[in-house]
């Protein structure tokens, strides 16, 4: 069965990879060997992200970190891995506070720095309707549990209902009803991404034929 796995990156990342050494990870190789069903030939991984910016890290060399990590994944797999970059958006709205400050009791609104993630969910979903229509793939894997999602899973299963489609939620337990139910209802299989698979499928701490290596700090 064709297979295209759709990555959401920044959905993989705050779901599951944040907090621990397990950012190293070899998205190929985690699919084809530890997620997909044996009849599944993966074509392709499409792995949808953002360049994050110095100033919403909490560690300066964050930003380092991630070129490495795409520089590493572009090496290892130059024809079989896409990288679709959107951008981050930062912005200083004024917000209201939550709960009032007992030492300035007037103060109702503060200036705050808030970033947003631009395009990646729209060209995840662009894509996977584009390659439903196009015959790119016989079952598209989306790696999210993004309801912003659901009307493009759901407008593949409706116009293409001889398409398979598979949800792999990255979610820090194997409970099932951590799993988005608004995804759920339009795949034909979903799971929760185990993280003893994510362990093991991680990129080698120095890239064949390259100069790049693993950042110590996720050593």
């Amino acid at each position: 069965m064709r297979t295209v796995v759709y990555v959401d990156g920044y959905n993989l990342y705050y779901g599951l990879l944040r907090g621990t050494k397990l950012k190293w990870l070899d998205l190929f190789g985690l699919f084809e060997h530890y997620v997909l069903a044996p009849d599944a030939e993966l074509l392709e991984v499409r792995y949808y992200t953002a360049p994050v910016l110095a100033r919403m890290c909490d560690d300066p060399e964050s930003p380092a970190r991630q070129r490495i990590y795409i520089q590493a994944l572009r090496q290892m797999h130059s024809t079989r891995l896409k990288i679709v970059e959107g951008r981050i958006a930062a912005t200083k709205p004024y917000q209201r506070l939550a709960e009032p400050i007992p030492e300035v009791p007037h103060l109702e609104r503060v200036k705050v720095l808030d970033f947003n993630e631009k395009k990646s969910d729209v060209n995840l979903a662009s894509d996977m309707i584009a390659g439903a229509w196009t015959g790119a793939y016989e079952q598209a894997v989306i790696c999210s549990n993004d309801t912003d999602l659901e009307a493009a899973l759901k407008t593949v299963r409706s116009y293409h209902p001889a398409l398979r489609i598979g949800l792999v939620a990255p979610v820090p337990s194997s409970d099932h009803r951590y799993i988005s139910g608004d995804l759920k209802r339009h795949a034909h299989w979903a799971k929760p991404l185990s993280v003893a698979h994510v362990a093991k499928a991680q990129l080698p701490d120095r890239i064949p034929y390259s100069a790049i290596h693993k950042p110590k700090a996720w050593a």
